[in-house]
């Protein structure tokens, strides 16, 4: 069954390089989302103000809707994107949002989701250069966060994982991310 592993998280959790090993593991395309906001979307964050549900839906769908026809059309039947996914009610709307036109294409998701302290993500956004969000967009996002738990995790029946990344190297990160994921690398 294809599957759409999305890689989410506020600013400055490592989503692009976590989305990159994670396509390069299960040799998949690998989606940035950021490369899919709308013009509107980018000049208003580069502005320093915090996006609304309402500026967030089509890019949201957008992002599904290609990341799905990749997973679909790819031998791997696996594509990776980064997004991040701040709330159950986007990953919600992912996942509804997702194409499974063609041969009555089933799919399955798997959301990872990046967290760390919120000093952390500032340290972070501030060390990172030529990106648009800058570290005073932290704050807004780490306000909405909302980490999968309970009945939304992967053990509990689900389909996402949380991984803590306070802290830990991109190799450590990723070692967690592929064990709880517990993904094939074949088709």
């Amino acid at each position: 069954m294809p599957t759409v592993i999305v890689v989410g998280g506020p600013a400055g959790t490592g989503k692009t390089t976590q989305g990159e090993l994670l396509a390069q593991y299960y040799q998949c395309p690998f989606i940035e989302g950021d490369s899919l906001h709308p013009q509107a979307n980018i000049d208003k964050m580069s502005r320093g103000e915090p996006l609304t549900d309402d500026d967030r839906w089509g890019w949201l769908a957008k992002l599904a809707q290609e990341a799905s026809v990749k997973a679909i059309e790819d031998p791997s039947k696996k594509s990776v994107v980064s997004c991040s996914m701040l709330k159950k009610v986007y990953r919600d709307y992912i996942k509804q949002n997702a194409s499974t036109s063609g041969e009555g294409n089933d799919l399955k998701f798997r959301f990872v989701f990046l967290y760390t302290t919120f000093e952390e993500l500032i340290k972070r956004v501030e060390n990172r250069k030529g990106h648009y969000m800058k570290s005073d967009m932290v704050k807004s996002q780490y306000d909405i966060m909302e980490v999968p738990q309970g009945d939304e995790l992967l053990e509990n029946g689900g389909e996402a994982v949380s991984v803590d990344s306070t802290g830990k190297s991109e190799q450590v990160i990723f070692d967690d991310i592929l064990k709880q994921l517990s993904l094939p690398r074949g088709a």
